[in-house]
């Protein structure tokens, strides 16, 4: 009996030349090939019992460093729990390599033990899928290009690929485990694009009434600072999500930042008074920012351009009339000369910005709300920490508190698809993936969602720290018209859906310890000690959504009375 061992070890051995550096494996039998292969080859191994928590510990991971994680999974359904992490892997563009583990094809669909159809099993959401033959039964060469196409499509395509392995029994090693040495070696795709570099020069000497627009991303620290230097170039404002990695201390010297897109692009009356854009350049993924959108419908601008577009355009109102390729932001390395030295346009936008900065700290001291809670997290954090923020409330919550002061951090955020399913998850592979401390925020009901992920947390003695907002249920609903159409009983039942779930008697059954601060000021203090204790964290707030909608509610309204006064 041929042995599907060399085949395996040739696969691994080549992916870890490639760069993979941590297989996340799901305990099973019919992937054991699989499992002692990465084993044997020297990759770092990581048991998660949970697929579908080891499927957002590979998003996190791979959103912190770049580099995808292999999943392993047995047969069956195992594999099928991954696509709700091979979703947003999709639409956000992160890489992720899955090998799944099947029965050979004579055994398919002929009522053999955990036997489904795998094969094209995530549908579009890969960037390649593939059927391997019998691992014994093909040269092991064949494994070397199995790691190549995989590593490019997933690696350069920024999207998930999904091997389906098929093994025929006996699963164990038969001789003695032989590793060979790599042969492939480490290869990047060029993302710096000199035409799109000189098209970006020339849009802004044409045009003075210019807009970026950086919504959530994972680009590195250089090329955030590529941007600014084109933005102070070009006089031009960057309307910067809460996931752009442009709030807070790492580039709060950057003049042109404006970081309360939500309140001013609600302001009929700043509005009314501003000019038709021009030109807006998109970056990233859509941004979080609702009253950005709306005035982007109602005002759309004379040109509208996305740079290196995923899966997915950001463009919601399809008015995008050009696509710049690459990272053209290269071109503004070092600082340039001042394309335009001054702007009214540019004026306009940042008066108008420190006006809402300034409404919002005063909001910020004297009313506890949820934009007051993830406010005062956020002044706990140590330098260098990565904020891991959910969706549904808590990224609108960033979206205003989240301004460019304090100590340097940078987000990350699933908002590829906008999920709140595994949160928690995700930030068990951010936070092994960082040098850093990593803090998560995150709401009652996206905690309920990924109770497994605290159990995961807990088992790889991982350093995070969870802040969870208890909100009682969906506080996100409570801004749309339902809140005030129908019954209260009716509201909560079927919108607002309190877990009841008593999430901090559960957690400390497992054994973890639970925090509860009583105020903002002792959030603070929970949060600075957790990160520096270090180690499994969990900080329980108790928050109100009536107090949260009138919050933002006020904040519109004194934006707009100082615009008055």
């Amino acid at each position: 009996m041929l042995s599907p061992y060399p085949f395996c070890i040739r696969f691994f051995t080549e992916m870890k030349a490639l760069g993979v550096k941590e297989v996340i494996i799901s305990p099973g039998s019919r992937n054991t090939p699989l499992v002692l292969s990465a084993h044997s080859v020297g990759l770092t191994t990581k048991v998660l019992i949970d697929e579908r928590t080891a499927g957002f510990y590979a998003l996190g991971n791979a959103k912190k460093n770049g580099t995808p994680c292999i999943l392993v999974c047995t047969s069956g359904t195992a594999s099928a729990n991954y696509l709700p992490a091979v979703i947003e892997a999709n639409h956000a563009g992160v890489p992720m390599i899955i090998c799944s583990a099947d029965r050979p094809p004579e055994q398919r669909q002929w009522g053999a033990g955990q036997t489904i159809d795998q094969v094209n099993l995530y549908g579009p959401n890969v960037r390649w899928s593939y059927d391997l033959p019998v691992a014994a039964e093909v040269d092991e060469m064949f494994a070397r290009s199995i790691a190549v196409r995989s590593w490019e499509r997933s690696v350069h395509g920024k999207g998930p690929v999904h091997l389906n392995w098929p093994f025929r029994e006996p699963l164990e090693p038969n001789t003695e485990i032989n590793l060979p040495e790599a042969t492939v070696k480490p290869f990047e795709a060029s993302i710096d694009n000199l035409p799109s570099g000189r098209r970006l020069k020339e849009l802004a000497q044409k045009h003075e009434k210019g807009l970026i627009i950086v919504g959530p991303n994972d680009l590195p620290n250089n090329v955030i600072q590529q941007i600014c230097n084109f933005s102070k170039s070009a006089s031009w404002p960057i309307i910067s999500d809460p996931g752009s990695q442009m709030r807070g201390g790492s580039f709060k010297d950057s003049p042109n930042i404006i970081t309360t897109g939500e309140i001013i692009c609600s302001s009929e009356r700043f509005l009314h008074r501003l000019e038709q854009a021009e030109i807006i350049i998109n970056v990233g993924l859509t941004p979080t920012s609702k009253s950005y959108k709306n005035w982007l419908i109602k005002n759309p601008p004379v040109q509208q351009i996305l740079v290196a577009p995923g899966t997915d355009w950001n463009d919601p109102a399809n008015q995008v009339t050009e696509i710049l390729e690459g990272n053209p932001f290269y071109v503004f390395s070092e600082s340039s000369t001042q394309i335009r030295p001054k702007s009214e346009w540019l004026s306009e936008w940042s008066n108008a910005d420190a006006l809402a900065v300034s409404t919002i700290r005063n909001s910020i001291k004297m009313e506890e709300s949820e934009v007051s809670a993830i406010y005062s997290a956020r002044m706990g954090i140590v330098d260098t920490t990565t904020i891991v923020l959910s969706n549904s409330m808590v990224i609108r919550d960033a979206e205003l508190a989240f301004l460019n002061e304090g100590k340097a951090f940078r987000t990350i955020t699933n908002r590829g698809a906008n999920g709140i399913d595994g949160i928690i998850s995700t930030s068990i592979g951010v936070a092994h993936a960082s040098v850093g401390k990593t803090l998560t925020v995150v709401g009652d009901v996206a905690a309920t969602h990924d109770l497994g992920g605290f159990l995961a947390a807990k088992r790889l003695e991982t350093d995070l720290t969870v802040v969870i907002f208890d909100n009682g249920g969906g506080g996100i609903f409570s801004f749309l018209p339902i809140s005030r159409t129908i019954e209260t009983e009716v509201f909560e039942k079927f919108y607002e859906t309190p877990p009841h779930a008593q999430i901090p008697e559960i957690l400390n059954a497992a054994g973890i310890s639970v925090e509860a601060p009583q105020t903002s000021f002792e959030l603070t203090k929970a949060v600075t000690e957790g990160l520096d204790e270090g180690g499994l964290k969990v900080i329980w707030y108790q928050t109100n959504s009536k107090a949260t909608e009138q919050t933002f509610q006020k904040l519109r309204e004194n934006f707009n009375n100082k615009l008055l006064g």
